[in-house]
């Protein structure tokens, strides 16, 4: 918005706030995604409902893949969010992707993964990925990345050796 930037630059002497380059169009959409991403599609009773939803607002979902409900996408970059086909994620899960000082990172969750309930997964400066096939314990908070087939739970979640 070029008025934008001009107002900082020569009225308010001012380095113009990021936004100030926003289309109009982007300055409206964000507080409807905002809404959408807090308050409806978490309340959506149907899981197919939710997860097209959270595709229409631009996250990059896969195929088979459930979201229970209440469970809280970080909207603040999207894209940045990956989930693969035929992730489980369980109901009330959290996922923080930026924070001071670390930017916009990613969170990738691989094909076949299972988030148990109540999960918090933060990316850290790095970003985190969770590994095909792993499974993550309920109630459990992920700031580090889960490798492959593993098991891991707790706050802050370690591998679970379990035995056969």
């Amino acid at each position: 918005m070029y008025l934008a930037e001009q107002f900082y630059k020569k009225i308010l002497k001012k380095k113009p706030p990021y936004y100030a380059n926003y289309s109009l169009g982007t300055i409206l959409w964000k507080p409807v995604r905002k809404y959408m991403n807090v308050v409806i599609i978490p309340n959506t009773p149907f899981s197919n409902l939710r997860v097209f939803l959270y595709r229409l607002i631009g996250f990059k979902i896969g195929k088979n893949v459930f979201i229970g409900m209440k469970c809280y996408m970080d909207d603040v970059a999207i894209a940045q969010t990956i989930i693969e086909d035929g992730v489980v994620i369980s109901y009330g899960c959290y996922f923080a992707c930026h924070g001071i000082g670390q930017g916009h990172t990613t969170i990738v969750i691989k094909k076949g993964a299972y988030l148990g309930m109540r999960c918090n997964v933060l990316s850290g400066r790095e970003g985190i990925t969770i590994g095909e096939n792993a499974i993550v314990a309920a109630g459990s908070l992920v700031n580090t990345s889960v490798p492959t087939d593993a098991v891991v739970g707790g706050t802050p979640a370690k591998r679970i050796v379990h035995e056969t």
